[in-house]
């Protein structure tokens, strides 16, 4: 359990003294916010029972690349039966609060960010989500972590097979999602890059549209970079402020080596489907069912799919002028 109020001002006291202006934030789907300020620094505490994704923001600390701004650390311990990090707090406004004319300016400068994160270096081996000790991660090969959504432990999300398995469509539409990656990942690039996971959710916007902070790397991956730009395209349904075609245009703009239309398709595929445990494993139903359509939607409109037909998916009513549903951003759906 979350430790109340009270034991958070006991714990910052502990670790930092005299402090002030303690105020709740608005935490992520792992952890819960608190800003305060302490001998003149302002700070942030955040406090879960991950101890894994506060390392990871830890590690992502020290790389001090210019143009990835990453708040500095100050320390990760635990208290409470709980993990918490307390980080240099940056300012600026997120996305979602964004004025819709300063959206296409924020999101030229986020690529200036996935640019710079290029130059990220990311040793260690495997693909997938790694872990902070060593930036391990667990699959072999790109390909077999895009492959391998239906092979995922039940540590985090748990129960989320049984759970989704009471669900007849979106458990159809996992199946279906997993065998259309199985056909369509053996050519992928074999770059080992770093990916954020989640980027356009967990960043700032300064006043001039810069990007001030870029934090919660617990869903980061080793992998493909092109990765965070299907994250972006996958959300516009959650942000009608950004226009796709200006995303692909800045794709091929800042990274003109990149399959950007041949693999976009897939890699959005996979978010779609590596979404559906944790919305089962939360038990939101309705965005289970949603996904769901979606990724019917992507499978009968894909050209990397060519097994699928008419006969073989029914494209919900809904999608054929356009997705219009109102959802809840899937956060948090990797770790």
């Amino acid at each position: 359990m979350i430790p109340n109020d009270a034991q958070i001002g006991q714990l910052l006291a502990d670790r930092f003294g005299p402090v002030t202006d303690v105020a709740v934030m608005q935490g992520g789907a792992w952890s819960t916010a608190y800003s305060f300020a302490t001998r003149g620094r302002e700070l942030v505490l955040r406090i879960g029972h991950q101890r894994e994704d506060f390392d990871k923001e830890a590690y992502a600390a020290r790389w001090q690349v210019p143009g990835v701004p990453v708040p500095e650390v100050i320390e990760v311990g635990t208290a409470f039966d709980c993990h918490y990090i307390v980080s240099q707090r940056h300012h600026g406004t997120k996305l979602a609060d964004l004025d819709p004319l300063r959206v296409p300016h924020a999101i030229e400068a986020l690529f200036g960010v996935l640019a710079a994160m290029r130059y990220v270096n990311l040793p260690g081996s495997g693909f997938g989500i790694w872990q902070a000790s060593d930036t391990y991660a667990p699959a072999p090969t790109w390909p077999d972590y895009l492959s391998g959504a239906a092979n995922r432990d039940e540590s985090r999300l748990v129960a989320w097979r049984h759970k989704l398995s009471l669900q007849a469509q979106a458990s159809s539409a996992f199946r279906r999602g997993c065998d259309a990656l199985q056909t369509c990942v053996a050519d992928l690039p074999t770059t080992r890059g770093l990916v954020h996971g989640d980027l356009l959710l967990n960043h700032l916007i300064g006043p001039r549209n810069e990007i001030t902070a870029v934090f919660d790397w617990g869903n980061a991956l080793a992998g493909d970079p092109l990765y965070d730009i299907a994250w972006i395209a996958y959300c516009i349904p959650w942000f009608p402020s950004i226009d796709r075609r200006h995303v692909l245009d800045l794709a091929r703009q800042y990274f003109p080596d990149d399959d950007v239309d041949g693999l976009l398709p897939v890699y959005e595929l996979h978010i779609a489907v590596e979404s559906l445990p944790y919305q089962a494993f939360i038990n939101d139903f309705a965005e289970m069912e949603r996904t769901a359509d979606r990724i019917i939607q992507m499978l009968a409109t894909a050209t990397f799919y060519p097994i699928v037909t008419d006969r073989d998916v029914l494209l919900p009513d809904r999608y054929r002028s356009g997705c219009t549903a109102t959802r809840s951003l899937p956060i948090g759906m990797y770790c």
